[in-house]
C-alpha cells in the first residue's frame, strides 16, 4: 500500500453548535488563498484553502527571487454544528456527515467556556460530554455503513467470492467493537485490514485532534484537568485555544499582535500552531522545489520515498523517475546556493528507495517521453 498523498490535505471542524467552530473557520479564511489559483477546487462557503506558514518557502524564494511562489495548502472545512440523533438526520444531520467522509484528519472544537450570551445547547459546560456525543454520532453512522456493507458482501461471499468473505469477518468484529462504543481509529488491524477498512472512508476512522475553547486570561484548573481525562481517553493532541482571541488577534497589524501576546504569562495558541498541530497528526513533512521561475513547497507522509515524492509533483516524475539530487535546503543556503551546496559536496544523488526527509530540496530527473 502506497503511503503518497496529494499536495493538499483536508481538514473537518466538529463540535456541537455554539463551541466557536465558526469564528475558527473564520479565522482560519482569513489566511485564504485566492480561489482561482485552484482551477479544480469547488470553493463552498464553509470551505477555505489555507496556505501553511512556511519560513524555509519564503528564504529559498527569495533566494531565487522567484517569479511565483507556492505553498503547502490545507483545505478546511467547517461541518455544521452536531446534535444528538444527527445520524439519523437530526439538524443538518447527513449533510454535515457527508463532508466529514472527504476530510483527512478532524479538529473536535469542544467548549470550555462559561457565557450568559451564548448558550450551550444542552444547557452545561463539559467537553467530554460534548466530546462523547459528536463521537456516539460518528459511531452510529459508521455502524450504518458497516451493516450495509456486510450485507453486499454477504451476496458475494455466497457465490464464491474470497474475498469477501474475509471483509465480512472483519466487519462482523468492527461492528461488535462499535457497538461497544470504541471508534474504528483505536482498533487493532493489521496492514491488509486496514487497506479494506480505508475503502469504506468511515467517519471514526479518521485520525483526530482538539481544540478545547476557553478563555486565555482565565488560569482555570478545570481546563487543565479537562485537557488531561482528554488526553488519557483518547490518546491524541489537545490544544487549549482562546478563540476569541484569535479571532480579534486575526483584525491587528502584526506589531499590535505582538504588544498583545506580551501581556499573557503563558503565551497563548495561535493559529500557526494550530495548523502545525495538523502536520503533525497527519504525521506530514515538507520538500522543497525551485528555480527563477517558481518555488514550491510540497507536503507528504513522512517516510516516503523520492520516488513516490516525484509523484505528488507529477504523475509522469514517477512514472519515468531515474534520479534525484537532495540537499538540506537551509545548508545550501547557508553555503550560498545550489553551486556552492554541490562543490561542498552537500548535494546527494539518490535512487527511487531514498526516503525523503523534512527540509530536503530537490531536483528530479525523470524521463517523461
Amino acid at each position: 500500500m502506497s503511503i503518497k498523498q496529494s499536495h493538499s490535505y483536508s481538514l473537518g471542524i466538529v463540535g456541537l453548535p455554539n463551541v466557536g467552530k465558526s469564528t475558527i473557520f473564520n479565522v482560519l479564511t482569513k489566511m485564504s488563498v485566492p480561489a482561482e489559483n485552484f482551477p479544480f477546487c469547488t470553493i463552498d462557503k464553509n470551505v477555505g484553502i489555507v496556505q501553511i506558514p512556511d519560513d524555509r518557502l519564503e528564504k529559498l524564494a527569495k533566494h531565487f527571487n522567484a517569479k511565483k511562489v507556492v505553498p503547502s495548502m490545507m483545505k478546511f472545512v467547517d461541518i455544521a454544528g452536531l446534535v444528538k440523533g444527527g445520524s439519523k438526520g437530526e439538524g443538518l444531520g447527513n449533510q454535515f456527515l457527508s463532508h466529514i467522509r472527504e476530510v483527512d484528519v478532524i479538529m473536535y472544537v469542544l467548549r470550555g467556556f462559561e457565557s450568559e450570551k451564548i448558550t450551550h445547547v444542552y444547557d452545561r459546560i463539559d467537553p467530554l460530554e460534548d466530546y462523547e456525543i459528536v463521537q456516539s454520532e460518528l459511531i452510529l453512522k459508521d455502524m450504518e455503513s458497516v451493516e450495509k456493507r456486510i450485507a453486499s458482501s454477504e451476496k458475494m461471499k455466497r457465490i464464491g467470492d474470497e474475498k469477501a468473505g474475509i471483509e465480512v469477518e472483519l466487519l462482523e468484529k468492527v461492528l461488535e467493537k462499535l457497538n461497544e462504543g470504541i471508534p474504528v481509529i483505536d482498533m487493532k488491524h493489521n496492514p491488509e485490514e486496514k487497506e479494506i477498512l480505508e475503502e469504506l472512508s468511515l467517519l471514526t476512522n479518521k485520525k483526530r485532534f482538539f481544540i478545547l475553547n476557553t478563555r486565555a486570561d482565565i488560569d482555570n484548573e478545570k481546563t487543565t484537568n479537562w485537557k488531561k481525562e482528554l488526553e488519557n481517553e483518547t490518546g491524541d493532541k489537545v490544544f487549549i485555544v482562546d478563540i476569541k482571541l484569535l479571532s480579534e488577534m486575526a483584525e491587528m497589524e502584526e506589531g499590535e499582535i505582538q504588544e498583545y501576546m506580551d501581556m499573557f504569562d503563558k503565551k497563548p495558541n495561535r493559529v500557526e500552531d494550530i495548523i502545525e498541530g495538523a502536520f503533525e497528526v497527519l504525521n506530514l513533512i515538507t520538500f522543497y522545489t525551485g528555480s527563477e521561475k517558481e518555488c514550491n513547497a510540497w507536503s507528504i507522509v513522512k517516510g516516503s520515498t523520492v520516488k513516490e515524492a516525484a509523484g505528488v509533483i507529477h504523475t509522469d516524475l514517477e512514472k519515468g523517475f531515474i534520479t534525484a539530487d537532495v540537499v538540506n535546503l537551509e545548508k545550501m543556503l547557508e553555503v550560498g546556493g545550489w553551486v556552492e551546496a554541490k562543490e561542498n559536496g552537500l548535494v546527494k544523488n539518490h535512487g527511487k528507495e531514498y526516503v525523503v526527509e523534512d527540509g530536503d530540496y530537490i531536483i528530479i530527473l525523470a524521463n517523461t517521453k
